[in-house]
């Protein structure tokens, strides 16, 4: 009768321990990443600030740019909010790379630019992400493409840029997926300021 009985539990067991498993599985497949949408102290101490007038105007829909590029057949499925870290970075990125900055609704007039000593208007937006998962590390790279304008209109430079985040310990060494996709925003902003600061010389 004992026998029968411990028979019983050792059934009984792994049947209360299925479903605290399965709802462990559930809460971690499947990954929401947000950036925290800040530069780094870095940013303002390497990229001198240059004495112009800049507007910028972002296209729409950047804001809600997303990804769902997971790296690999066996990853776990993300999704990475990448326009939502953008937009406010690369607000903060001319603020701080340049004297005087103008967020503009929409594409100025020439007579707009003269009106308000505007030198230049430049448009930038996210072209393309992707997320290079290997098993030992991962890497997310984000490009985008800006277009500078003087204060006629002309083109004066069109370029992209590519900002990369490595990281051979993702969760010990870089904080996370939120911090590499961050730093990946703030490396091709960083390039980005810098080729218009040198359009504008």
């Amino acid at each position: 009768m004992n026998q029968r009985k411990e028979a019983g539990r050792s059934f009984f067991y792994p049947l209360c321990f299925l479903p605290f498993v399965l709802c462990s599985c559930v809460a971690i497949y499947g990954w929401n990443i947000h950036a925290p949408g800040l530069l780094s102290d870095e940013f303002a101490r390497d990229i001198p600030q240059v004495s112009k007038r800049v507007a910028l105007y972002i296209p729409e829909g950047q804001k809600e740019f997303v990804s769902k590029d997971k790296g690999t057949f066996w990853s776990d499925p993300q999704t990475y909010y990448v326009g939502e870290a953008f937009v406010p970075m690369l607000i903060e990125s001319f603020q701080n790379g340049f004297t005087e900055f103008v967020l503009m609704e929409a594409l100025p007039n020439p007579e707009i630019m003269s009106q308000y000593a505007i030198d230049a208007v430049v448009v930038s937006e996210i072209r393309g992400f992707k997320n290079r998962k290997t098993l030992p590390a991962q890497g997310l790279d984000v490009y985008t493409e800006t277009t500078v304008f003087n204060r006629d209109l002309k083109l004066i430079r069109r370029f992209e840029t590519r900002g990369t985040s490595e990281a051979k310990g993702t969760f010990a060494k870089k904080g996370g997926l939120e911090v590499n996709l961050n730093a990946a925003i703030e490396g091709s902003l960083r390039e980005t300021v810098l080729q218009v600061q040198e359009a504008l010389r």
